[in-house]
């Protein structure tokens, strides 16, 4: 008896019906996703007129975010959490890659930190590219050094900027230090110019 697998009839007829899958109507969760995208922009743009912001200003910005939900939260959070506009609110929130982070870092600061300039906190945690690691770090220095809140925010942001090469301060034991094969102090010497070869 022929193995019916093998035969050229049902080959062909198996690869019709996977060509014919490629083309089927998409399942109804891709149509939920668009749904879910949907009520995020609508939500979004709820929160920020809710919060103060005009509808061509809330349209705007959450039309140019990548995720406006989080956009809207960060928004609103500091909205509700500090002194801070929703409008200067809304601005720091668009520069940011992790506005959710930023909201945090503000208000971790605003509560914390007493006698910090607002707009200041938000501008720090905005220049910040780890925004809770820099809160974390203005409010541990606040609560055990004696520092003014504006230089507990200059001595975090100042130490962002971490040194990349750093050389070991030791040498293994067993191994002797690798002397350079150029000698930095003496200037280099010209090179010979070869004659072309005949």
């Amino acid at each position: 008896m022929r193995n019916p697998v093998r035969s050229p009839f049902i080959r062909v007829s198996l690869i019709s019906l996977a060509t014919v899958g490629l083309f089927a109507p998409a399942p109804a969760s891709a149509q939920i996703s668009t749904r879910v995208r949907t009520i995020h922009y609508q939500t979004c743009a709820s929160s920020l007129t809710g919060a103060g912001i005009s509808e061509a200003d809330a349209a705007e910005a959450c039309a140019a975010a990548l995720y406006p939900q989080d956009l809207a939260s960060c928004v609103t959070r500091i909205d509700n959490g500090t002194e801070i506009a929703a409008t200067d609110a809304l601005s720091g929130c668009r520069q940011v890659r992790r506005p959710i982070e930023l909201a945090t870092c503000v208000n971790d600061i605003d509560d914390t930190a007493t006698g910090a300039e607002s707009l200041v906190v938000l501008d720090n945690c905005r220049r910040s590219l780890l925004p809770i690691r820099f809160s974390a770090c203005v409010v541990g220095l606040s609560r055990e050094v004696d520092f003014a809140p504006t230089e507990a925010l200059e001595t975090c942001i100042a130490a962002g900027d971490r040194p990349s090469n750093l050389r070991p301060n030791f040498i293994p034991v067993g191994q002797e230090p690798v002397t350079p094969l150029i000698d930095p102090t003496v200037p280099p010497e010209s090179t010979p110019v070869l004659p072309p070869s005949p």
